[in-house]
């Protein structure tokens, strides 16, 4: 079952200081086919981030940028590049613009298509490690139950990294707070499968302080209140069930991090639910700011 025509999808809010990492690693360290394309949405971008992307797109036609001079959402951005996907390409990856993807694991992703009942597959999300201190083991446990509870039969579609037929693509709501979410959800619906890459790795830039920890984990919760409110789908990780079975696995020298934790987690899940209680969904992000800095 060839899917020979593949595109790669970025959004990207003032990314200034990571998009070029990105496009270059993308380009050179991915093995993209001459026939590919990849797309990146510049979405009211107030500083360089377009004219990087339109740089790269001189040494490289493969890139095509989209500018958008108001900034609407992510929402917004993914379907646009949903819309060309679908015209477009069998696959579609789609990659943070902040996300490093280690040399190869497109590839890895794309392998996995060997059926017609596989939707999706996505990377594990390794935490690129900028201090060390309380949030750097907050961010690392936090992924490291997301992968246990993906190696448990119950995959949690990441949006790091992952590739999804274009066929189970259909357009995100563009009040929706959190899309990966949202297209777990629809490609469940088509009874196509998800599966999990941990082979397949993706250095993602994470918070590295408290308020942002809480800033980021409050808009995750407040995205899936408001997808199981209006569809009934709740995603694996949102389970204190699974995520307890995630726990109970982990080796002796990764508990230190539990207790401040879950400390934080509940702190962002009881401001999120004060939040959703009020109609209040930022699907338009703030952004976090620590995510942002040069490297």
């Amino acid at each position: 079952m060839p899917l020979n025509r593949l595109m790669i999808g970025v959004c990207a809010y003032n990314e200034e200081n990571n998009i070029a990492r990105l496009l270059q690693n993308l380009i050179s360290e991915q093995n993209m086919p001459k026939e590919s394309k990849i797309l990146v949405v510049c979405s009211g971008c107030t500083e360089k981030t377009p004219q990087i992307v339109a740089s790269f797109q001189k040494k490289d036609s493969r890139i095509r940028p989209l500018i958008e001079n108001v900034r609407r959402g992510k929402s917004n951005a993914l379907n646009k590049i949903f819309e060309a996907a679908r015209a477009e390409a069998d696959i579609l990856i789609l990659v943070n613009a902040d996300a490093l993807p280690e040399k190869g694991s497109v590839s890895r992703l794309v392998s996995k298509f060997t059926t017609s009942d596989v939707g999706a597959v996505f990377a594990q999300p390794v935490p690129m490690k900028i201090s060390d201190g309380l949030c750097y083991g907050v961010v690392c446990l936090i992924w490291r139950l997301h992968h246990i509870i993906s190696t448990l039969d119950l995959p949690k579609l990441s949006g790091e990294l992952c590739a999804v037929r274009t066929a189970c693509l259909q357009e995100i709501p563009e009040n929706a707070a959190t899309d990966e979410p949202y297209i777990e959800s629809t490609i469940r619906k088509r009874h196509k499968n998800i599966l999990y890459a941990p082979e397949a790795l993706v250095h993602i830039r994470c918070p590295t302080d408290v308020a942002d920890i809480i800033k980021q984990r409050k808009r995750i919760w407040i995205g899936h209140m408001q997808l199981q409110n209006t569809t009934g789908y709740k995603v694996s990780t949102a389970s204190f069930k699974n995520m307890l079975r995630a726990v109970s696995a982990l080796k002796r020298g990764e508990t230190i991090y539990v207790l401040p934790g879950g400390f934080l987690e509940i702190v962002a899940y009881l401001e999120a639910r004060i939040l959703f209680s009020k109609g209040n969904v930022p699907f338009v992000w703030e952004p976090i700011r620590s995510t942002k800095t040069a490297m």
